[in-house]
C-alpha cells in the first residue's frame, strides 16, 4: 500500500511532498513542485493509471482518486493556522446555492447550512431560553455549549438543534428545517469553510462571510470541536475577521448548524 506524507502546500503552490514506502523500499526527500500556470501536481498509484492526490495551480487538493472519500471531502484547501479543509470560495455567490427553504447548499464542499431568518436584522444579543428564543434562526440567539462544564449539554444542543431538528417546538415557527433532521453544530474545518475574508466589509465591522447566509453578527460562533487539550474549551470562528479561536464551553456564542459530510 501506498502511504504519503503532505508536509505543505500553499496557495503559491510550493509544495513539499514525501513519498513513504513507495515500492516497499523507495524514500524521497522533500520536494519542491511548482507547476506551470494552469498545471497540477498529481500523485498517482504505483502503475500510473489512477489518480491518488492532485495539487492545483490554485492550491486546491482533490482527492476524488480515492474511491473511499466522501463527495464532500474531495476538494480541499489549506485554512488559516494550517488546517486542512473546505476551500475558500470566489466571493460573489456562484458557489452557494439558496434552496428557498431557508437552507443554503454550498456546491464545492456539498454540505447544506443553516440559512438565518432574512427579516430579523442584527440587534441586541438574547441569552436563549425556549421562552426568550422560541425562533431558533433568529440571527441574534445566543447558546452555551456546555452547561455542565464539558459535555454537549449546552443550549446549543439541548435547545437550538432540537428545534432545529423539530423535536422541541412551542411554535410553528420551528419545523424540521428543509423538511430534514439530522441537523448539528459544524466541525471547525467545516465552519472555516464558509469564511470569506473577501466580503464587503469584513474586518470592518461587517461579517466575513457571503450575504448568501442571511444575516451574520461579525462574532464568535461554536463548531462543534473541542480544545483536545482541554476538554472544557471548543473551538469557534470569529466572523468578524475570520480566524478561530477556542472559549469556556460555558460561554454564550451564536450558532449555525449544518447538515451533510462526516
Amino acid at each position: 500500500m501506498e502511504r504519503y506524507t503532505l508536509r505543505m502546500c500553499t496557495r503559491t503552490v510550493v509544495c513539499g511532498l514525501a513519498l513513504l514506502g513507495l515500492g516497499g523500499a523507495a524514500r524521497a526527500a522533500d520536494v519542491t513542485v511548482q507547476p506551470a500556470a494552469g498545471s497540477s501536481f498529481v500523485v498517482t498509484d504505483n502503475t500510473g493509471a489512477s489518480p491518488r492526490l492532485k495539487v492545483q495551480e490554485s492550491g486546491q487538493v482533490l482527492l476524488s482518486g480515492l474511491p473511499t472519500a466522501p463527495v464532500q471531502t474531495n476538494a480541499l484547501c489549506f485554512g488559516a493556522g494550517g488546517v486542512l479543509g473546505g476551500c475558500a470560495l470566489t466571493p460573489g455567490g456562484s458557489g452557494f446555492t439558496d434552496n428557498g427553504d431557508g437552507t443554503v447548499t454550498d456546491n464545492t464542499t456539498g454540505l447544506m447550512w443553516e440559512k438565518k431568518t432574512p427579516n430579523v436584522p442584527v440587534g441586541a444579543a438574547v441569552f436563549c431560553t425556549a421562552a426568550t428564543c422560541p425562533d431558533p434562526h433568529d440571527v441574534n440567539n445566543l447558546y452555551t455549549w456546555s452547561s455542565s462544564g464539558t459535555a454537549a449539554d449546552g443550549t446549543a444542543f439541548t435547545l437550538f438543534l432540537e428545534q432545529v431538528n423539530g423535536r422541541l417546538c412551542a411554535t410553528a415557527t420551528c419545523p424540521k428545517l428543509g423538511g430534514h433532521s439530522d441537523w448539528r453544530l459544524p466541525l471547525l474545518s467545516e465552519l472555516q469553510t464558509i469564511v470569506d475574508l473577501t466580503a464587503t466589509g469584513c474586518g470592518t465591522g461587517s461579517p466575513c462571510i457571503n450575504s448568501t447566509f442571511g444575516p451574520t453578527v461579525p462574532y464568535f460562533y461554536w463548531s462543534a470541536s473541542t480544545n483536545a487539550s482541554f476538554p472544557i474549551l471548543a473551538w469557534s470562528v470569529n466572523f468578524t475577521s475570520g480566524f478561530s479561536g477556542f472559549s469556556v464551553k460555558t460561554d454564550g456564542f451564536y450558532v449555525r448548524a449544518v447538515r451533510g459530510g462526516l
